[in-house]
């Protein structure tokens, strides 16, 4: 008799997939009838049913039904998405007060795709021990919405705030390379050891450590899943007019625009505009704005 176990897909890596059942971590593969339908592949955070042939040998029978699937634009100029987890509670963005320096824009970017695909976000400032004026870095954020949490793996500094964030919920780590993630889940999950870099010191920018996005369970109903750095990172298939949406503080001051199709650039009666001028909406985030407002007309063009 065939026994059948539910689990949860932890890291898929060359047609073999690691699923925890709750109790162990097996290896399984695919089941020969899933692969010839083209049934959806499976990923990252995937709840399944699997088979076990014996006390060791297992195979994935069916993908149970998503919650939700976060996508990232395909690198490079190809047209399209490329899903990175599944059922995701929320996007824990990191960035980190130096080396490499913090940098808005990516880390507007990281949560508007977090807010493209309806999932939370929570902004991680990280290596706060390397900053002085380290909670200046978080206030754009909090202004949004956002929670917010200084973080430091040298002095411990938020390391438990964080970890009871993270409780129950699937979350999933992104940020620039070089920031630190990898280090903080170390700290989260006891025994983890994920390779970590120096950054360059030439350059200021992160090394890739992480190669493919892989989930981790840190106890208590709660999951991790660390991505690979993200140099590229796109809202691909955000229509213009919703680029605004993936910024929860301008949400607010759209509708008193004078025009309904108004794109808050230099149009007269912009309340948006007004409320950036007001300090109501950091300009950094509103910079950001315009950047990704720019990137989602250009894709939607046809290509000529």
């Amino acid at each position: 008799m065939v026994a059948v176990l539910s689990g949860v897909v932890l890291s898929c890596v060359g047609g073999r997939y690691r699923v925890f059942t709750g109790e162990q971590i097996l290896e399984a593969t695919l089941r020969g009838r899933m692969k010839q339908t083209g049934e959806a592949q499976v990923l990252v955070g995937d709840r399944v049913a699997l088979a076990m042939h014996g006390a060791e040998e297992a195979t994935i029978e069916r993908v149970h039904e998503r919650d939700s699937v976060l996508r990232r634009r395909s690198p490079g100029r190809a047209r399209g998405t490329r899903p990175v987890a599944a059922n995701v509670d929320q996007v824990v963005v990191v960035g980190s007060t130096r080396r490499p320096d913090w940098n808005p824009y990516l880390i507007d970017r990281f949560t508007a795709v977090a807010e493209a695909n309806h999932v939370a976000a929570i902004v991680v400032v990280n290596k706060v021990d390397l900053e002085d004026s380290a909670e200046a870095f978080g206030d754009a954020y909090r202004r949004a919405g956002y929670a917010v949490l200084a973080t430091s793996t040298k002095t411990g500094v938020g390391i438990a705030e964080l970890r009871e964030r993270l409780t129950s919920h699937v979350s999933l780590f992104a940020g620039p390379t070089g920031v630190g993630k990898s280090s903080l889940l170390n700290a989260l999950v006891p025994g983890l050891t994920l390779r970590t870099a120096a950054v360059s010191h030439r350059s200021g920018a992160g090394r890739h450590t992480t190669v493919s996005a892989e989930m981790h369970s840190i106890g208590h109903g709660g999951f991790v899943v660390d991505t690979p750095g993200l140099r590229d990172v796109g809202l691909w298939g955000l229509d213009p007019a919703e680029v605004g949406e993936a910024f929860p503080e301008v949400a607010p001051h759209r509708p008193d625009c004078r025009f309904d199709n108004c794109r808050h650039r230099g149009e007269p009666g912009c309340a948006v505009r007004g409320a950036v001028e007001r300090g109501l909406v950091a300009r950094t985030r509103y910079e950001s704005y315009l950047r990704l407002l720019e990137e989602a007309e250009a894709a939607a063009r046809p290509w000529g």
